[in-house]
Formats: structure tokens, sequence, C-alpha cells
């Protein structure tokens, strides 16, 4: 999820939970910690290609994330020493945990046991930026404003809290409607279908089922039970080239990291690598994270 809707979910939390009991301590804590798990996106600095396979991992780790969190609680109780320890502790665990359930519900995976494993699990219910998300916990925010509403703002806190809930779960059941739909019209021989949310709210969905050679793409309505071909993707596993460059380190860090994986053979005869998991087909634009992987001295 963007930074500004965990920003705003930190704000909800403290405004509609914490603010009241704790006092003004509680909102530059919430504001922190559910910001605190993209500590990882410090790995952008090496300039690594292959940096993004490192996002969501150390600082969205279940095994890390206590420490990262009671880290920054202490940091903050050097500056609100009116507050236990204990107190902020549970706060920076609020915030980091609400962060790592919105990065959850988007398709792009939280490597939650790193480093023990590399899976990416993920819900797959919104896109990574949900406008009806963000609206949603803004509005108690743009609400306050007025004078005369200013003084009901926890209230307002909590309604939004409650409207996110209901909205994410109306989310997940339009994603199970849509993998229905696609399994009903996935082709024969299929060996892969997963459905990936689209841009602009949850009612398209981005089908995508894999057969020898190419994937099928499909544009999902769950509302009215509408499956929209939308045309394939060549996908060429079967040549050698492609094989040997799946068995490279980087290779296979790409097939760990990619949902959906796209292996083509350019002219160059290089091997190209990338995702439909960021492929929208509402948005018209290139895929991200495309790698190519060049054949030394000719061979694989």
């Amino acid at each position: 999820m963007d930074p500004i809707t965990h920003t705003l979910l930190g704000a909800g939390l403290a405004n509609g939970l914490f603010r009241e009991r704790v006092g003004r301590a509680a909102l530059p804590t919430l504001l922190l910690a559910s910001n605190l798990p993209d500590l990882d996106g410090i790995v952008h600095l090496t300039s690594d290609p292959y940096a993004v396979l490192m996002r969501r991992t150390f600082g969205h780790s279940l095994f890390l994330l206590p420490f990262w969190a009671l880290a920054l609680a202490w940091i903050l109780g050097r500056r609100y020493r009116e507050v236990p320890l204990r107190t902020l502790y549970g706060m920076t665990l609020a915030g980091v945990a609400g962060h790592l359930l919105f990065d959850l519900i988007n398709s792009f995976g939280v490597v939650l046991f790193w480093p023990l494993s590399d899976v990416r699990p993920e819900l797959a219910w919104v896109f990574i930026i949900d406008f009806v998300l963000t609206g949603l916990l803004a509005l108690p925010l743009a609400l306050a404003l007025l004078p005369r509403l200013r003084p009901r703002l926890r209230s307002l806190s909590r309604g939004a809290l409650a409207a996110v809930a209901i909205y994410l779960v109306a989310c997940g059941a339009a994603r199970w409607r849509a993998e229905t739909l696609l399994e009903a019209s996935a082709p024969s021989g299929a060996d892969f279908a997963y459905v990936f949310p689209e841009p602009l709210g949850p009612h398209r969905w981005r089908g995508v089922v894999r057969s020898p050679g190419r994937y099928d793409l499909f544009l999902i309505r769950p509302l009215v039970g509408q499956v929209e071909p939308r045309g394939t993707v060549r996908n060429d596993l079967d040549d050698p080239r492609v094989a040997a460059a799946r068995q490279t380190t980087d290779g296979r860090r790409l097939e760990r990291f990619f949902k959906a994986p796209v292996w083509q053979v350019e002219a160059s005869a290089a091997v190209s690598a990338w995702d439909l998991r960021f492929k929208p087909l509402v948005v018209d634009r290139q895929a991200v994270f495309r790698y190519t992987l060049v054949p030394p001295d000719g061979g694989p």
C-alpha cells in the first residue's frame, strides 16, 4: 500500500483508539509506526537492479518487527517520558500490524518469515493504490476541519475504521467471485490461474491463465458475472535459452518474486522476464520490473 494510506491508517488508529487515553504521544507514535516496516526501502539506495526483490522483507518480517517496534517505542520514550514504555510499545505494535495487513491485501506479497523463508503470501484484494480506501481514512480528518465536528473526531475515526473493514471484506468477496468466474472460463490444459486486482476499484479484476506457450488474459466483472477475453501473452518456457536463464541465480530469484512470470526470447537472443502482476488491463502502461538476461559469449 502507498505511504499516504499507511499514514492515514496510523492517524485513524491514533484518533480512534489511543489519543483520548494516551494523549499527545498517540498521533506521532502511530504515524511513525504505521510506516516503520518500510524501513527495508533503504535497499533502493544501493542502485542494485534486483533491490526490489528485497522489498517487504526484513522490515516486514514477523520475526524482526517486534524488535523494530520496541526500538521505536524506546526512542519515543525519550521524548514522551510521561507515557509508560509498555503503552508506547503497544501502540507501535498496533501501527506495524496495521501496516502488515494493508500490505497483505494488495498484490505484491509480504515476506512474513524472512530470513527463514522467501515465500511472499498475499491476499490480492485491492490494487496497491486504492482511492476508496484512502478516501475512507481521510474523511474523518476532512470532517474535523469543521469546528462543530472537531469534538467528534474520535467517533468519526472509529466509524472510518469500521467502514474500511466492511469495504475490505467486500473486496475479498469480489475477488472470490472473480476466481469462481475465471475457473469456469479457463481453457483446458491450463496449469496456473490467478486473479489480480485492477486499478480504480474492486468491480474489475485481471484473470491470468497459463497454458503451454502462452498466458490468456481476462477482464472480469464479478458484479455482473462477465468474463471478457483480453488477448494472450507469449511465454517461451519450452525454449532451451529460457530454461537456462531460469536456472541461473538471478533467474531463480525472479521466479520466487514474480507471481505470473513471463519469459520471452528477444530478437537479440537475450531472455526477458517480467510479471503479469504488474501489467494492468484498464491502464495502458508498460510492465514494470522487467529484466533482461543476456547470454554471455553466445551461450545461455
